[in-house]
């Protein structure tokens, strides 16, 4: 008779000596070295692609710089403000149109060395804590050290991390560690694990509150009484529900108005794909995104329902994999919740199929197997991934982008700038930036230029970059993409108009 929908997980561990502290010591060295690795190549990578100008979207990552800035070097104010279907961010800094507060856990650092490589460092240091968590949440369900490494050592192998790295800034992606220590503390039901990792997946952005409210499905590692799991499952479901009404809508509705919560629901309700190119999204998604992981998954179908939802609903017409080879590629950090989740629900099942054959005739090789497999499937969908965000045309050359960079730094941290979006991010240490791809970018009195407008990074095809140039602006370069021109020293205060 199979047990209960609501019994315990009954993967039978063998009982094992405790493993040597040595052993264990080694074995985290080992993981702290990985760890180190990843970031250490991802960060350069990150940082080489800034200094190219390939970043993923650079205005947003200008809009978080500048927030920081401004909260830290500045008056609290925005000129950077990018919009969303239901608000547009500031004027005031404390007006967000997403509810992240981890943020705010970054300032005392970004405060020690302001500028966007800082955020872009950070994002990839906390990103890539994935494989201890992974490391961590393995051995607590295999019990062993061994099998708890080798898990660790494949999430490197997980295709759509990679992108998901190299894209600038942003607190949705800094998730994963903390979504397997939540895993973990449900699990194991331990309130210390489970507070962390919580409260980091709500610091990220509000979308993680509905995956806690989910996991109140997930199924304790260990057999315990009733009330105990309706206790646990009581808990994820207030917290998770409670953040997204008294937390991000009331948030919503005190900065930005009464109708905002109801046009943050209405984005999700407009037109999507069918059932048969949704799956054929969700099928390739999860096999060149996720790797082994896709598979493994389906070990712990408990855990691998939780992203069932989040794979549906990135698919049915929110992201494909075929962004990946277009501008649009830095929507992948719209895969998050869905990477992490599966990750999750892989690593859970990696550990059961370790725990059934690790202790029977060749269950070292059929392990040894599935790892090699799982590691080769994430090897070329890596590589696919890679090659596609690498096709992606970039608007400026190396050659150009140096002559660019000379000119960013010598713009002062009062002149007003009005950019383009390409190399918005690092102008944005400034109190006054501003562009011209949507006209809620562009400075106030447009086409009139502010007086402390002293500089124009844009492109050579602007319409309105004559009409600026009789307004006191020398050219200063004139590349393939990008001209740049500096107002004349206190020659425009006669304005051309003003006659």
């Amino acid at each position: 008779m199979p047990p209960p929908d609501d019994a315990p997980d009954l993967v039978l561990h063998p009982v094992e000596p405790a493993p040597a502290a040595g052993s264990g010591r080694a074995a985290w060295l080992a993981v702290v070295t990985l760890t180190a690795a990843m970031t250490a190549a991802s960060a350069y990578q990150s940082l080489r692609r800034y200094e190219e100008f390939r970043s993923g979207w650079s205005w947003d990552l200008a809009y978080y710089n500048q927030w920081c800035w401004a909260m830290t070097e500045g008056d609290r104010t925005l000129s950077v403000r990018p919009v969303s279907a239901y608000a547009q961010e500031g004027p005031s800094a404390w007006k967000m149109n997403y509810l992240a507060p981890i943020r705010f856990a970054l300032l005392p650092i970004y405060r020690a060395f302001p500028d966007p490589r800082t955020l872009i460092v950070l994002q990839n240091i906390i990103f890539w804590w994935v494989i201890p968590a992974a490391y961590g949440l393995v051995r607590s369900e295999s019990r062993s050290i061994p099998v708890a490494l080798s898990a660790a050592a494949l999430v490197p192998f997980t295709p759509l991390l990679w992108p998901l790295a190299w894209n600038d800034f942003r607190e949705l992606q800094l998730v994963a560690p903390f979504t397997l220590w939540a895993v973990r503390g449900v699990r194991e039901r331990s309130v210390g694990w489970a507070a962390l990792g919580i409260g980091g997946m709500l610091a990220c952005r509000q979308e993680f509150a509905v995956a806690v409210a989910t996991f109140a499905l997930l199924a304790p590692r260990k057999p315990e009484s009733l009330s105990v799991t309706l206790r646990w499952r009581r808990a994820m479901v207030l917290i998770g529900v409670g953040w997204v009404l008294f937390g991000f809508f009331g948030y919503l509705r005190l900065m930005v108005g009464r109708a905002a919560p109801d046009a943050f629901v209405d984005q999700f309700l407009g037109p999507r794909a069918g059932a048969g190119e949704t799956m054929r999204t969700a099928a390739e998604a999860l096999v060149l995104g996720a790797g082994g992981w896709a598979f493994l998954m389906c070990l712990a179908p408990r855990a691998a329902i939780l992203a069932l939802p989040w794979i549906w609903s990135l698919c049915n017409g929110r992201w494909a994999p075929r962004f990946l080879a277009t501008p649009e590629w830095h929507h992948v950090r719209y895969a998050m919740p869905m990477i992490t989740l599966v990750l999750a629900a892989g690593l859970i099942g990696y550990a059961r199929l370790a725990a059934r054959v690790r202790h029977r005739p060749a269950g070292l090789a059929v392990l040894a197997m599935t790892w090699l497999a799982a590691a080769a499937l994430g090897a070329w969908g890596t590589r696919e991934v890679a090659r596609r965000v690498e096709s992606v045309p970039a608007p400026i050359d190396r050659a150009e982008a140096e002559t660019i960079w000379t000119w960013v730094r010598q713009v002062a941290p009062d002149d007003a700038v009005i950019a383009d979006y390409t190399v918005s991010a690092p102008l944005s240490s400034r109190r006054r930036l501003y562009s011209y791809i949507l006209d809620v970018n562009l400075p106030p009195g447009f086409p009139r230029p502010d007086p402390e407008l002293h500089w124009l990074f844009v492109d050579n095809n602007w319409r309105w970059l004559k009409p600026m140039l009789d307004h006191g602006f020398d050219v200063v370069h004139r590349g393939p993409y990008l001209t740049i021109a500096r107002r004349r020293t206190l020659s425009f205060a006669r304005d051309p108009d003003s006659r």
